[in-house]
Formats: structure tokens, sequence, C-alpha cells
């Protein structure tokens, strides 16, 4: 073998070699790396040994968690308790939005009807007994409120003070079954009584003429006849005809405009007074027949 090739092939080799690394320390110096790198040539125990450290660090973090149990506990039922402030926090606004829309629902209702004055109640409770349909409000005689005048909210009619205190009434509602409230259709024009169906049963409009045309869907205002009631406020729609030719009349089931079950603000109606009209349904004695 020519001894002059092979050193030549050494030179070669170790410039190559050479070249290689400073190409390799040029790589890690522009990425930041050549400290690393010189440390781990120093020391490349320990260098092997600080890796492994902090990887094991960062697996023993994930396995066992913080390092202060107690601190963490301490920070989860704060979270805890900040979470339950404001969920009542929360229901309070939803609380206030509903009253407000309640309200504004009923100065919606005020407007619409002005040449009635109104005071605003609350209710208070509902009547227990089997008999009557009623509801107690937190006005009375003190406040302005006396027997025989009608109560109604945003959607309708709900009934007629029949009970005062100082500072509360008590008012029948008209699903109450001695509730009659003399009404007529908004179509057809045709009137009837609106009797309350009590607890479980339907209302109904009983004495409607026969040859008036009644449709589903038709809305049911009082007619103020009596007197008892003014004209036009709401007490519901229909939702079932009954007419046979051989009746004289026909009746209608009525579902009531007012959702009883969730009652909270209504409006006294203080500026009408009852009529009372039953002198005239006896005829004087001077009108008699002679015997």
């Amino acid at each position: 073998m020519n001894l002059n090739d092979t050193q030549q092939r050494i030179r070669w080799a170790t410039f190559t070699v050479l070249v290689g690394i400073a190409v390799l320390l040029l790589i890690l110096d522009s990425s930041g790396s050549l400290d690393n790198a010189l440390n781990f040539l120093g020391d490349p125990v320990a260098s092997v040994m600080n890796w492994t450290a902090g990887r094991a660090d960062t697996v023993l973090n994930a396995v066992t968690g913080p390092d202060d149990v107690q601190a963490a506990r301490v920070e989860i039922e704060q979270l805890r308790l900040q979470i339950d402030a404001l969920q009542r926090e929360n229901e309070e606004l939803r609380e206030i939005q509903g009253e407000y829309q309640l309200l504004q629902q009923l100065f919606d209702r005020a407007r619409e009807t002005p040449e009635f004055q109104r005071l605003s109640a609350t209710v208070i409770g509902f009547d227990t007994s089997p008999l009557f349909r009623s509801i107690i409000l937190d006005k009375g005689s003190q406040d302005g409120v006396f027997v025989g005048m009608p109560v109604e909210n945003a959607r309708g009619l709900v009934g007629q003070v029949f009970r005062t205190t100082d500072h509360s009434a008590m008012v029948l509602l008209v699903t109450d079954n001695i509730s009659s409230i003399p009404a007529r259709l908004g179509d057809s024009r045709a009137t009837g009584i609106v009797r309350g169906g009590g607890l479980g049963g339907a209302a109904t409009m009983d004495w409607v003429d026969l040859e008036a045309q009644v449709d589903i869907g038709e809305v049911v205002y009082t007619s103020g006849l009596g007197g008892r009631f003014p004209q036009d406020m709401v007490i519901g729609r229909t939702t079932d005809v009954e007419r046979r030719e051989a009746d004289l009349f026909q009746r209608a089931t009525i579902q009531p405009a007012v959702d009883f079950d969730s009652l909270e603000m209504v409006f006294v109606i203080t500026d009408f007074r009852t009529i009372d009209t039953s002198i005239f349904d006896t005829i004087p004695d001077d009108l008699l027949p002679a015997p």
C-alpha cells in the first residue's frame, strides 16, 4: 500500500471531521443550544443526571399533584363558595327580572284602559276552604279596597272582592263554582253567563243564543250587564262548543285568560262601583194584575 496515499486519506478525513464539527457548532450556536452542548462535553454525567431529574420532577408532580394539599383544599373551598354566591346572585337577578316584566305588563294594561283608577296589590295567600276558589290580597279597606271591586291582572279578569279587613281583601275568582259573570263573545257578539267550574271543573258560558255562530278561539269579554263588572274585560277564550238542535241555547267551554296558579300581583279597580239591579227582578205590587 502506498504510504503517501494513506497519509492523504488521513488528512482528508481529518479535514472532513473538522468541517463537520464547525458546521455543528454553528448550528448549535444559532439555535441557542451551544452552552448546553459545551456543558455536556465538560461534564456529561452531570448533564444526564440533571436532565433525568427534571423529567422525574415533571412526572412526580403529575402523579402526586400540588405539594401543599391543604392549600389546594382551601382554594377549592373558596372557589366553591364563590360559585354558590354567583348562583344566588343569578337567582336574585332572575327574580328581579320576573318582577319587572310583571310590573311592565300590569302598567301596559293600565295604559290601555286609562279610564279606570287602579291599585296594585300582591297576592299573599290562597283560601284553603274547599267551598270557594279565592285569593287574599295585601290591601284592604284602609287602602281603598271595598267589597264588589273588580280585580284583574295583565291578562284579564281575576275576580271580585267579596270580603275585606283593614289591610287585606279576599277575592272570589272567576273560576269558582258560584261565580257568574254576564259576558259576550268578541266575534259573534252573542251574550251569555260565564260560570266557574270550581275545583277541577271547566268554566262555561251558558245561555248562548242557539242561532249565534260560536267559533273555537273566540275571546270572551264582560258585557257590563247587571252592573257588577265594567264592559270589555277579558275573561278567556272558547275551547269547545256544545250545540244541539233540541236545546234552546248552546254552551261554550271557556279557558280563562289568567293563570290562577301563578298569580303574584293584581290590579284592583277602585273607581268602579257595582250597581244593584236586584230591585228590577221583582214586579212592583202596583203593576201586578188585580186578583
